[in-house]
């Protein structure tokens, strides 16, 4: 059994782009309709994976389109802060700074150019004492 996210957004071309270049992404397919639009996309991020498909109002799904998300995507990565600098040049707005948290991440959280909000995160092998809670 597994849960598979799939991400209604404005361009899905655009947003394929975007976690290609921030997160490393591999695009694994891609079913495009007739008038060019992404009905299906199968992205991976080293073990994860992850849809993307344009969003199709008929279906009531799409992030910005209805006014933001109640699902946060919890990512980890090599290097939290490099990756969420890399994501706020190719357009993603800062929600939080990059920090140590006291579960034992260092996170910082950002909303993508297409509405979905992440969580990057570094697992730290040991917390600095200085950032313990």
């Amino acid at each position: 059994m597994s849960i598979i996210p799939m991400l209604a957004v404005h361009d899905a071309a655009a947003a394929i782009s975007f976690y290609q270049s921030v997160f490393g992404a591999t695009e694994a397919n891609r079913m495009v309709t007739e008038d060019g639009k992404t009905s299906h996309a199968e992205i991976r991020v080293g073990d994860a994976r992850f849809m993307v498909a344009d969003e199709f109002p008929e279906h009531n799904t799409a992030a910005d389109t209805l006014g933001g998300t109640p699902v946060i995507l919890y990512i980890t990565v090599d290097d939290a802060l490099e990756t969420v600098n890399n994501a706020v040049a190719a357009g993603a707005a800062m929600l939080r700074e990059v920090a140590a948290q006291p579960h034992g991440d260092l996170v910082g959280k950002i909303k993508d150019p297409f509405g979905h909000v992440w969580m990057v995160a570094e697992p730290l092998k040991t917390v600095p004492e200085e950032k313990k809670f």
